[in-house]
């Protein structure tokens, strides 16, 4: 990741250079358009997205990753002149205290952004339900999950269209009534732990905890609920870039971190009922390691958890 300044501009410059290209080859060949996202994604896990030397970057490189082209002012005001949607009152429940301890994101994000954002899309998803195969409404967690794009990106339209998208194709099991993409990433999380650490995994299952218990927070929200905020948002690069199913190993990772605490202690929950500050490049680090120590079906079972519907 780019260090010193003179790094970091070059960096800038690269990625620009790389999204003007994706730009103009998007109109000719679709081969040059993925040639370009390759490199892209390259370059966000060896350089990191030099965000501070242009602030332009990242909502621009997000919307690629997210493959959102389709931006209608119309529709998105179509929504929010409809008003409070049927769970108005859930989601005020919850977006006043959405990192409510982050005073960058406080004065960025007014809590009425996060609740039009939310009202929207119920109200989208309300007139799509007859042709899509899951439904979606506001469930527990989507407060935490919308605000980095509200914070990321210039205006509340380009929000809404990338966390839609973000929802309904990346991770759309994790915002069902049930939460079953949540469930099962925690399943496959405690499977992944036995495999890559068996004997921090031995240690926590005699403390009784699983990873229900101690990880809910962290993949529910994928990784959001832990400051700060922008190793959040370096952290969303990777999983926009490469898979939100390796927020699961992401988890492992912060864990791995403070593994010999965790080990020495005789209560364990009182340390992993808050995890230390995020920090997204050893967490990244580690994370990509892991993946070579997982079998390849559990590693496939990973990759589909969040969107495959299984059969019942």
């Amino acid at each position: 990741m780019s260090s010193s300044p003179d790094q970091a501009a070059a960096a800038a410059h690269s990625f620009s250079k790389i999204l003007n290209q994706h730009k103009s080859s998007k109109s000719r060949r679709s081969g040059d358009a993925d040639e370009g996202l390759k490199k892209l994604r390259r370059m966000i896990l060896v350089e990191g997205i030099p965000s501070k030397i242009d602030s332009t970057l990242r909502p621009r490189i997000w919307k690629i990753l997210l493959r959102v082209d389709d931006i209608s002012a119309e529709t998105f005001l179509q929504y929010v002149s409809r008003g409070p949607c049927e769970v108005r009152e859930k989601i005020r429940n919850d977006t006043f205290r959405t990192l409510a301890t982050d005073r960058g994101f406080k004065e960025r994000v007014r809590e009425d952004m996060l609740v039009r954002l939310l009202d929207a899309f119920v109200w989208r998803n309300h007139d799509r339900q007859e042709t899509q195969q899951l439904g979606f409404t506001y469930v527990q967690g989507m407060n935490v999950l919308a605000a980095p794009f509200l914070y990321t990106m210039p205006s509340e339209l380009e929000a809404f269209f990338c966390f839609a998208k973000f929802i309904e194709e990346s991770c759309p099991l994790y915002v069902q009534p049930t939460l079953e993409g949540v469930h099962r990433g925690l399943k496959l999380l405690d499977r992944c732990l036995k495999i890559v650490d068996p004997e921090l995994f031995a240690y926590l299952r005699m403390k009784n905890l699983s990873a229900e218990i101690y990880a809910f927070p962290s993949v529910l929200t994928l990784c959001a609920c832990t400051p700060p905020l922008d190793q959040v948002l370096m952290l969303w690069d990777f999983l926009l870039a490469f898979g939100v199913h390796l927020n699961v190993l992401c988890v492992i990772a912060q864990l791995l971190l403070i593994r010999d605490e965790v080990m020495s202690s005789p209560s364990p929950m009182r340390l992993l009922r808050t995890f230390p500050p995020l920090e997204a490049v050893p967490v990244v680090g580690i994370a990509v390691t892991l993946v070579r120590d997982l079998p390849p079906e559990l590693y496939d079972e990973l990759v589909r958890h969040p969107y495959e519907i299984q059969d019942l």
